[in-house]
């Protein structure tokens, strides 16, 4: 008849597997996080693009909230709204509050699956008989250019685009525009902004804008 485990071999099996426990559990969370950040890139780089497939087929960047060129958005959010992101940022770098809080702001969805740049509709431009962009023509909008309205970062956070700084936006002139990197970001792991959004930050000043700590950026373009 075969005996059961005495109750020091279970006490010493219990050990072992907390030994590994506590072992392996820092090299798994490490590799978690860099599944999730590698996740996040590949989401940024599908926005940057299909920001770019927008531009190149209607000759406009998505920097308003008004029909045609007019009006301006600050923002660009991920999520089913413009106001929706981290208020949580880093005191130390320049403006990086604006991520989470600078107004006005819009839904990247409603440029980039919708064809709804103002408001006139709510988030789903398909109310309207007449289109925001041209829907035909040499110029015009020919999306949907992502897969769905709305996306969420691994940690559950928008993704975020400094739209401010795109080339006509006229909440901004050419001079504050000027050297600016236009990016796809997010929080990261701590849902912590701390990449500088700041008119007088850019790519050749001491700090640069460059993303800061965990955040995850993908720069899609850059101001001359």
């Amino acid at each position: 008849m075969k005996r059961g485990f005495t109750l020091l071999e279970m006490v010493v099996v219990l050990v072992v597997l907390s030994l590994l426990f506590i072992v392996l559990t820092p090299s798994l969370t490490r590799h978690v996080q860099e599944v999730r950040r590698t996740q996040a890139v590949n989401d940024e780089r599908a926005l940057g693009a299909a920001l770019l497939s927008l531009y190149k087929d209607t000759g406009y960047w998505p920097s308003t909230n008004a029909d045609g060129p007019s009006g301006g958005v600050n923002r660009l959010l991920s999520g089913e709204s413009g106001v929706e992101a981290s208020q949580r940022f880093s005191s130390s770098s320049p403006g990086a509050f604006r991520w989470g809080s600078s107004l006005p702001a819009k839904s990247l969805g409603d440029f980039l699956f919708f064809n709804n740049p103002d408001d006139d509709s709510g988030i789903n431009s398909s109310a309207q008989s007449v289109q925001d962009y041209p829907s035909s023509g040499e110029s015009s909008w020919r999306g949907p250019y992502i897969d769905r309205p709305y996306w969420r970062d691994p940690w559950g956070g928008v993704y975020v685009v400094n739209a401010r700084y795109f080339p006509g936006n006229p909440l901004s002139d050419k001079t504050a525009r000027a050297g600016h990197r236009l990016m796809v970001l997010s929080a990261g792991p701590d849902g912590v902004w701390q990449t500088p959004f700041d008119d007088n930050t850019r790519k050749t000043t001491f700090p640069d804008d460059s993303p800061g700590g965990d955040d995850v950026a993908f720069v899609f373009y850059t101001n001359d």
